[in-house]
């Protein structure tokens, strides 16, 4: 299964959080063995807004660290842009949002917590 992390399943990655479970440990891993795993340049433009509001680490070693972990860069499209349009106002953050519409128009498995984008029409991976 080819995987999304949300910002949040990154972020308890690099950090080595125990809010990711082992078993979610094991998926990513077994995933990045095969070169599955993505992380959204959403995931990082959403790093930048809050590490300049200082509730973030930064962006550029977050974008390093994810890559450096074997995750790949998915760049956000023009495209992607128009699904968020289309996909139902159930989610308020646009991050999310845009999560998802990525999510949904490349047929990836979104790993995350948030209970919401389990409502999308999308394949969820829920932590």
């Amino acid at each position: 299964m080819a995987l999304l992390l949300d910002t949040n399943a990154v972020v308890w990655w690099l950090t080595d959080s125990s809010r990711l479970s082992e078993v979610a440990r094991a998926t990513i891993n077994a995933e990045v063995a095969s070169g599955r795993v993505y992380v959204s340049a959403v995931s990082g433009f959403e790093m930048a807004l809050g590490e300049a509001r200082g509730t973030m680490p930064s962006a550029e070693d977050f974008i390093e660290d994810a890559e450096s972990s074997g995750f790949r860069m998915l760049p956000f499209e023009a495209q992607d842009a128009v699904a968020v349009a289309a996909l139902p106002r159930l989610h308020g953050d646009p991050f999310d949002r845009a999560l998802a519409a990525q999510a949904q128009r490349r047929q990836l498995t979104l790993m995350t917590a948030d209970r919401v984008l389990a409502q999308y029409p999308i394949a969820v991976y829920r932590l």
